[in-house]
């Protein structure tokens, strides 16, 4: 049971946030400068420390591989949709390289 609550939190947690800029500072109105968050950046950085978390508990044995499994492709498809298939694939490979006990969780590409 605790299992379950903790992937159905983790694939919460997971689904992209709309990062709302904030007001950016104006010098004059000749030449404003605005300091602006980079949404799709906030989120990709999220989004690989939620797959770096997965397979640090897959490794540690808190997570069973099919819960990873589940895991790691909510996480990646919204990474291929928002950010397209290379920044996919190398964040899979990227994950493969780091968490080698986590190449079973992983997508194929």
């Amino acid at each position: 049971m605790i299992r379950s609550l903790l992937l159905l939190q983790l694939i919460l947690i997971s689904l992209p946030v709309d990062a709302q800029p904030e007001l950016g500072v104006e010098e004059n109105k000749d030449n404003s400068t605005e300091t602006k968050r980079d949404t799709k950046m906030i989120n990709l950085g999220r989004d690989i420390g939620w797959i770096d978390a997965t397979c640090s508990w897959l490794g540690w044995g808190h997570l069973s591989l099919e819960n990873t499994k589940t895991s790691i492709s909510v996480v990646t498809e919204e990474i291929k949709k928002e950010h397209g298939s290379d920044v996919y694939a190398w964040v899979i490979e990227r994950t493969a390289k780091r968490y080698p006990k986590c190449k079973l969780g992983l997508p194929s590409l």
